[in-house]
C-alpha cells in the first residue's frame, strides 16, 4: 500500500524559503531559474519571486505516469531555454524521487554553456540517487502536492484529501456532459 504525504501551502511556503536562505547563505543567486515541467513550475515561480529574479525558462521533462508507474527513463517532450552562457542557472522540481529527471535537466542546460547549473527540490526522497544543491526536506512517501492532488485523486479515489468528494461530484458532471 501506498502512503502518502499531503504538505500544506504554509509547509510549502516554508520549504520555499529555507531553500532561498540556503542559496544566500551559500552566496548563491542564479542568473536564470529553469523549471521542470509541471512539477516544478509552482517552486519555480515561488523562489523567483523571492529572489526578484524575472529570467524563468522551463524544460518538459516527463518520468512518472502515476503513482509509482514511470517510464524506464525521463522523456524529453519540449525545452524551453535560450541565453543560457555564462550565466548561474538553478533547475528546479518539487520533488527528487529518483534524481534521474534532476541529473538528466542538468544535463541539457550543460549543452547550453552556463557558468554554473546547481538543482534544488522542495523534497528529496531518501533512496534517491542524486540529492539537489538545495532541499527543504527528506521524506520517504509519495507526495500529494496542491498542484497534483486531483491527478492522484482520479488515480485513487480513496486517497484523504481536502475538497476531495466537490473534486469528485466534478468529475460525475464532467463525465455526463462527455456523454451527451
Amino acid at each position: 500500500m501506498v502512503e502518502y504525504y499531503v504538505p500544506s501551502w504554509n509547509e510549502i511556503e516554508e520549504g520555499v524559503l529555507t531553500i532561498a536562505e540556503k542559496m544566500l547563505d551559500d552566496n548563491f543567486v542564479p542568473d536564470m531559474i529553469v523549471s521542470i515541467l509541471t512539477g516544478g513550475v509552482i517552486p519555480a515561480k515561488l523562489i523567483s519571486d523571492a529572489l526578484g529574479i524575472k529570467n524563468l525558462k522551463y524544460v518538459d521533462i516527463r518520468f512518472y505516469k502515476g503513482v509509482k508507474d514511470r517510464e524506464n527513463k525521463p522523456i524529453v517532450r519540449a525545452i524551453y531555454v535560450n541565453d543560457v552562457e555564462a550565466k548561474k542557472v538553478l533547475v528546479i522540481d518539487d520533488v527528487s524521487d529518483t534524481g534521474e529527471t534532476l541529473d538528466f535537466a542538468g544535463n541539457i542546460i550543460a549543452m547550453f554553456n552556463p557558468l554554473v547549473v546547481r538543482t534544488a527540490t522542495l523534497f528529496v526522497k531518501p533512496w534517491s540517487r542524486k540529492y539537489p544543491d538545495y532541499y527543504y526536506k527528506i521524506i520517504d512517501k509519495w507526495i500529494i502536492f496542491p498542484w497534483d492532488k486531483w491527478e492522484i485523486v482520479r488515480e485513487n479515489n480513496e486517497v484523504e484529501v481536502e475538497k476531495k468528494e466537490r473534486f469528485l461530484e466534478i468529475l460525475k458532471k464532467l463525465k455526463v456532459q462527455k456523454q451527451d
